[in-house]
C-alpha cells in the first residue's frame, strides 16, 4: 500500500540512492579470448577469457599481416608498425606478450589479424588477439586482486585482477597501462610519432 508519510518517502529516496550507487560500480568491458585453439572431437573452442576497459578501446580492426611493416631487432611480441589514421601504430601480439602461443606466426603475410586499438594517456597501440567476444557489464564489487597462485608469471604483471563468471570461469582484467609501461622501459621501443 502506498503511503505519503515521511518514513515511506525517505525509504524510497534511500532505495533510489542504493540503485544509483550500484550503477556507479557497474562498468563496461570488451571481452576477448587468449590462447584459443580448436578441440578435435567437439569443434568447440578453449582458451582463457580476458577483458579490457571499454573506455580505452578506440576501435577494433581487421588488417592484413602484409600491411604490417616489420621493424628489425624489435622485442619478440612486436609485429611491427601499421599506418592507422595517418599515424604509425605499433602492433603487438598480446597473446605472445602474455606467454600464450601467438595467434599468428611471424612472417605469415597471407593472414588477417584482429587488432584492438587502445589508447592510454594520448598514446595508441594495436593489440592482436585471436577473437573478440562481446561488450559486457560487470560489477566492480565482484572484482578480485590477482594472485601468483592463480596466474602465471608471464600474465601476472599485466593484470589488474579478475572476475569469476556464473560458471566459476576466471575472467582476467588486463592492465593496459602496464602494457604501455612495459614497452616504455624498453630502449628499442619508442612511442614518439
Amino acid at each position: 500500500m502506498l503511503s505519503t508519510s515521511a518514513n515511506s518517502l525517505s525509504l524510497n529516496i534511500a532505495t533510489n540512492s542504493d540503485i544509483q550507487s550500484h550503477a556507479k560500480q557497474v562498468r563496461k568491458f570488451l571481452q576477448f579470448q587468449l590462447g584459443r585453439s580448436e578441440k578435435t572431437h567437439k569443434s568447440a573452442l578453449q582458451g582463457d577469457i580476458a577483458l579490457l576497459d571499454a573506455e580505452i578501446v578506440t576501435e577494433v580492426i581487421t588488417i592484413s599481416a602484409r600491411d604490417i611493416l616489420p621493424v628489425p631487432q624489435m622485442f619478440y611480441c612486436v609485429l611491427g608498425i601499421y599506418s592507422w589514421r595517418s599515424e604509425m601504430l605499433w602492433i603487438v601480439d598480446l597473446e605472445n606478450l602474455l606467454g600464450y602461443p601467438p595467434p599468428m606466426s611471424h612472417g605469415d603475410t597471407n593472414q588477417d589479424v584482429l587488432v584492438m586499438v587502445i589508447q592510454v594517456q594520448g598514446q595508441s597501440i594495436g593489440l592482436v588477439v585471436s577473437s573478440i567476444d562481446n561488450l559486457i557489464e560487470l560489477d566492480l564489487a565482484k572484482f578480485k586482486p590477482s594472485s601468483s597462485e592463480i596466474f602465471s608469471e608471464d600474465v601476472l604483471p599485466f593484470l589488474h585482477g579478475y572476475f569469476t563468471s556464473s560458471d566459476n570461469d576466471i575472467i582476467m582484467l588486463i592492465d593496459a597501462e602496464e602494457i604501455f609501461n612495459f614497452f616504455s622501459i624498453k630502449t628499442e621501443f619508442n612511442y614518439s610519432q
